[in-house]
């Protein structure tokens, strides 16, 4: 009887291992199957496959070859999508797991990007680094595509440091591979980079030369506009080389081909700069109002630059005195900006590391606490387990006793009793165990009930550092007349972008879920739920948000109604706090 019982549990235990394995292989071959599709999908669609990768389980989820390949082909679609990667978090999961891997090509994309990474924070010893590493680990693999590239943006960063014949070597080894590509659109692109290192190094003659190469390949394809920006290139040269009638002609055959008029302002301003360096001021002012662009800082401060040369060669001074400062404030605008976007990106990178640190030593408790739980119901389940066959033991030996001898009566009796003793014995064992079980529940139980309390508190001190807590203090302290004039407190883009960055690690995930169950809703209606969730009151949302009552009511309104499905005696506002 007790060997049937053991070969059924037996039995049991072993199908269930096997059914669980099987499901376990299922789940694991399609998450693979996934990465592949989106990996051969990244090179004809990468649009479409960064909404897969969006849409794919957490990482954590996924075994480290996965961790590694999805964290390579998110931060790839990132690059080609030209979304900025702020962190190297995922290509470091990539790199650890490639550094010991024979996959070759992986190894080396995943380096490439980290060069690509380093390259964009303008980190350039470690970006060289990597693209020497990214070089070493291709040597093997036969991929003219990964090549081409490789040397290509490893000969940009050498020609950006100065590094002007290894970065020509690079240029002629990626010619090399976009030869073997056959891929005339490769060779326009490598010839204009390659001319522009000669150019800003002052070899006229050898950019030129590439720029026409460019050119006569570029007639080939009868893309225009490739055709146009390559005359406009042309045109720069021989501006730089003092052969002006042959600049104006270029650039006159660039405009000619120009559709778009607002394309067509920076070819306005260097025809402007050519007739300067004539003398024929009179075009030189005409050329100059018809650019019109003001819309960035450097378009600005060009423009301003090329009056003051202009009002110098006309002898009028005080107005060449006049623009001359505009072009100097604009130049330390300029510095001021770039000097502050830079401490901005700092502070982000740190604060996000801490974050990382926190998250890691929450999931290490967790991990603690589901383990001490696990080990306790084991001990458990053993002790019930052999007390069990222990109870059927005796029975059976009592079975046993009750048919011997009526000799051996009185023996079996006192057998009994002593069995009896040391059964309640055990059983007070057991209660003493089953106390002490109990006890280290309760203390566990206020062990998360703590848990619970510091991640609110952790929460309470994420908001607090964030923009809009700022912002609110700020309305807090102005009268209704500086609230309604300043624009201040309005909160920008970039401010509602973190603001959902802050919720959605404050709040479970509040943001993620929120969209995956309405995938109609903008970033405009995500910022609106967030401000509902932290319980900002509607009339500071007229000021944070830069609109009135009316068109907040509206608003609300159809967010409820239009993409919620709600009705009309539902409550928006305690649908986002409960959510």
């Amino acid at each position: 009887m007790k060997n049937k019982t053991l070969i059924i549990i037996v039995i049991i235990t072993a199908t269930a291992a096997v059914l669980s394995l099987g499901i376990y292989q299922k789940r694991t071959h399609q998450i693979n199957a996934s990465l592949l599709q989106i990996e051969q999908l990244m090179y004809e669609r990468p649009d479409s496959a960064w909404k897969i990768l969006q849409h794919m389980p957490s990482i954590s989820q996924l075994r480290k070859e996965e961790q590694a390949l999805h964290a390579l082909l998110f931060t790839q679609a990132q690059y080609k999508n030209y979304i900025p990667v702020k962190s190297d978090s995922l290509l470091r999961i990539a790199e650890a797991y490639y550094r010991t891997s024979n996959d070759s090509l992986h190894k080396a994309w995943t380096l490439f990007y980290l060069a690509q990474y380093y390259r964009d924070s303008d980190e350039k010893e470690k970006a060289l680094s990597y693209f020497q590493q990214a070089n070493i680990a291709s040597r093997n693999i036969e991929n003219n595509q990964f090549k081409f590239l490789l040397n290509l943006h490893w000969a940009n960063l050498l020609s950006d440091e100065d590094a002007e014949n290894k970065g020509i070597e690079k240029y002629q080894t990626a010619n090399k591979y976009a030869i073997l590509l056959k891929d005339t659109l490769k060779q326009i692109d490598l010839f204009e980079r390659w001319g522009w290192c000669y150019l800003l190094n002052g070899k006229y003659n050898q950019a030129d030369s590439l720029f026409k190469e460019a050119m006569s390949l570029s007639m080939k394809t009868e893309i225009k506009f490739l055709e146009k920006n390559l005359l406009a290139q042309l045109a720069t040269t021989a501006y730089l080389k003092k052969e002006y009638f042959l600049a104006l002609n270029l650039i006159n055959r660039s405009i000619s081909l120009e559709k778009d008029s607002t394309e067509l302002y920076p070819l306005w301003a260097n025809k402007a700069n050519i007739f300067l360096s004539m003398n024929q001021y009179d075009s030189v002012r005409t050329y100059l109002q018809k650019d019109i662009r003001n819309s960035t800082l450097y378009q600005k401060a060009g423009k301003q630059k090329i009056w003051y040369q202009y009002e110098e060669k006309m002898n009028n001074l005080p107005k060449a005195l006049e623009y001359s400062k505009r072009y100097a404030e604009l130049l330390d605008t300029i510095y001021q900006k770039e000097l502050s976007s830079k401490i901005i990106e700092l502070q982000h990178k740190y604060d996000y590391s801490l974050i990382q640190s926190e998250n890691k030593l929450l999931k290490i408790k967790r991990q603690r606490l589901y383990i001490s739980l696990i080990a306790i119901c084991m001990a458990v389940l053993t002790v019930a387990v052999i007390f069990f066959y222990k109870r059927r033991e005796e029975k059976r030996k009592l079975a046993e006793q009750m048919r011997s001898k009526d000799d051996l009566m009185k023996e079996m009796r006192l057998q009994l009793q002593e069995k009896t003793i040391d059964l309640h014995a055990a059983q007070e064992k057991i209660i003493e165990k089953e106390t002490a079980l109990d006890k280290e529940l309760s203390q566990r139980e206020k062990m998360r009930s703590e848990y619970s309390s510091k991640e609110a508190a952790m929460r309470k001190e994420i908001l607090r550092h964030s923009e809009i807590i700022r912002k609110m203090e700020q309305l807090n302290k102005m009268s209704q007349q500086d609230k309604i004039q300043s624009r201040s407190v309005v909160l920008s883009d970039e401010e509602q972008d973190n603001l959902a960055e802050v919720i959605n690690i404050c709040y479970n995930n509040f943001t993620d879920r929120l969209w995956k169950k309405f995938p109609t809703l903008t970033k405009a209606d995500i910022s609106l739920c967030c401000l509902i969730k932290i319980g900002i009151s509607n009339s500071n949302m007229l000021y944070l948000l830069d609109t009135n009552k009316v068109a907040l009511k509206k608003r609300k309104n159809r967010l409820k109604h239009d993409k919620m499905g709600m009705d009309e005696n539902d409550s928006l506002d305690e649908f986002i706090m409960e959510f």
